[in-house]
């Protein structure tokens, strides 16, 4: 084959794989930084792509240059991939390894449909169809997961590790498998009933295999529902709890009113300004134990049941809320990302054996909801990409819920003070 024949393949294959790559890349991540930044490291795979396949192409004998060229380019995107998601690293793994297997099929689908209409038709030609063909099945399969599969993956932590990981391994034995199989498939230039059969059975216990997965999935999807529920009637019976002894309080306040406009009459009689200062302070001491922040219930619901938790460890608690009554965020998401970010917060206090304070600041500014939580923090606190480097369960927890409504996230640690802030756009 001519250098420049070469080169046209090349660089068509290589605009085909950065495509079908990048496609897969943007709609099974979950964006850990900013768009921009997101956007650039994609980008700088295009460069690397073309150069890799080109090498490939032109210096690598046939029955070489297809397998390697996919390898090589497949493992350089997940890398970009792994770096620029904000998921747990085995739920990534699962997540580009099936894809990695869907490559592969539709890839082999490509082969035997160039084999079975152009058996015998020029190189760039076959090249071409193979492209195509493999691009519609690629696409449709990408776009069929971004519609159906995206919606529930993302409502599942990263974190249920050793979940992950069996389903990882999994992937890991049918991509292997489909990758000999490919490499079988590409040398055999023709179609070979025993490769055909193996092929067409693997295919099968391939997607029986997903069927089982997608239900272990469900099951973690309606673990993670039932959790962030559980602590979501937590909060409000808290909330609620706390309402009924505030009302009782006040009903025993207004039942004594007399006796309290006596004593104070009688302290004004003995000139005594500060016994009445004092005095007034008390009952708005007790009118005020139960605030309320905003007219949202949930938001009241957690900021309450923290502030208690606050007050038994000792710890000052400043919280500023305007959350509507009616929010754009759900109480589950809410749940899931305030009451994270200050259970972390009074951990890191207790931790410590700091008083705080911990404060907290929710504000609807535009379209967008800002959560701000800070809190002393240990000078051993290390982040890495606006993250905590060590995170559990509770971090994830907040990334998947924000993501819901293409959230940022960001961490930042300022002379021994750690603030989180979460931005949404429900």
């Amino acid at each position: 084959m001519p250098v420049i024949q070469k080169i046209i393949i090349a660089f068509f294959v290589s605009l085909l794989f950065f495509a079908t790559h990048l496609t897969a890349g943007l709609l099974l991540q979950e964006r850990k930084y900013a768009l921009k930044k997101t956007a650039l490291l994609w980008g700088s795979a295009d460069i690397f792509l073309f150069l890799e396949l080109c090498f490939c192409f032109v210096f690598l004998l046939k029955p070489w240059r297809m397998p390697v060229a996919l390898m090589l380019s497949y493992l350089y995107f997940w890398g970009i991939y792994t770096y620029v998601s904000a998921d747990g690293f085995w739920k990534k793994c699962y997540l580009w390894i099936t894809y990695g297997c869907v490559f592969c099929i539709s890839l082999s689908i490509s082969f035997y449909g160039c084999y079975l209409l152009v058996p015998n038709g020029p190189d760039t030609f076959v090249y071409f169809m193979r492209g195509v063909s493999y691009g519609i099945i690629c696409f449709a399969i990408l776009f069929a997961y971004h519609k159906y599969g995206r919606p529930i993956i993302r409502e599942v932590s990263g974190f249920h590790t050793k979940n992950w990981i069996s389903l990882s391994i999994v992937s890991i034995i049918y991509f292997f498998t489909f990758v000999i199989l490919l490499a079988k498939i590409s040398g055999d230039n023709g179609i070979n009933s025993n490769t055909l059969l193996l092929f067409s059975l693997l295919v099968c216990s391939f997607a029986v295999a997903n069927i089982l997965i997608i239900s272990n999935i469900y099951q973690m999807r309606k673990e993670a529902r039932d959790e962030l529920v559980k602590q979501n009637v937590e909060y409000l019976m808290s909330y609620v709890e706390n309402a009924k002894k505030t009302e009782q309080e006040n009903r025993r306040i207004r039942h004594d009113l007399r006796h309290h406009d006596e004593r104070i009459a009688s302290m004004a009689r003995e000139g005594n300004t500060e016994g009445i200062l004092a005095y007034l302070g008390q009952g708005k001491e007790v009118s005020e134990s139960f605030p309320a922040w905003c007219p949202n219930v949930t938001v009241n619901g957690i900021l309450s049941s923290y502030a208690g938790k606050a007050k038994e460890a000792g710890v000052e608690y400043i919280a500023r809320a305007d959350t509507p009554a009616q929010s754009g965020v759900a109480d589950v998401d809410f749940v899931a990302i305030l009451a994270n970010l200050l259970e972390n917060a009074l951990n890191a206090c207790v931790a410590q054996n700091s008083s705080g304070p911990i404060q907290v600041h929710i504000r609807n500014v535009g379209n967008k909801t800002v959560i701000a939580v800070s809190n002393p923090c240990s000078t051993d606190l290390k982040l890495e990409n606006g993250l905590p480097a060590a995170r559990g369960i509770g971090i994830d927890s907040i990334i998947s819920s924000s993501n819901r409504y293409q959230g940022e996230i960001n961490y930042k640690v300022q002379e021994g003070i750690c603030t989180a802030c979460v931005i949404l756009n429900p």
